[in-house]
């Protein structure tokens, strides 16, 4: 299930410069944060993690499967109420064409607090 244009929207990127980012906007009407949780929306960490994988098929152009999570170090609320603009840094972005995967090292950051950082790999579909 994509999230773009949904849970999210895509404000800005800057795909010149490295580490490469890009600014999103979280819904807070989307109906995930109805369920997690009433009242008190938060974003799952299963969404902040989806978001990256998206934003990354975005940069590279290809539609990709993630193979496996690293780490997950979750460092702050994402609340999509206390919080509307989210920043996503891709600090490391290795493309191995031998082996057909992609390692992933990203920070998720809030002005400058990072609320979550995330390893993991793809591979492409």
């Amino acid at each position: 299930m994509k999230l773009n244009n949904s849970l999210y929207s895509i404000i800005s990127r800057n795909l010149s410069d490295s580490p490469i980012s890009y600014v999103i906007q979280l819904d807070a009407k989307h109906f995930i944060y109805k369920a997690h949780f009433p009242g008190e929306p938060i974003t799952p960490g299963v969404c902040v993690l989806q978001i990256a994988k998206e934003l990354l098929e975005d940069y590279l152009g290809k539609e990709l499967n993630i193979q496996s999570v690293k780490n997950v170090k979750f460092l702050g609320v994402i609340s999509p109420v206390e919080i509307s603009y989210v920043k996503y840094v891709f600090e490391k972005v290795i493309n191995d064409t031998n082996k057909n995967i992609i390692n992933v090292q990203s920070l998720v950051l809030s002005d400058n607090n990072v609320l979550t950082k995330l390893s993991f790999t793809c591979i492409e579909k």
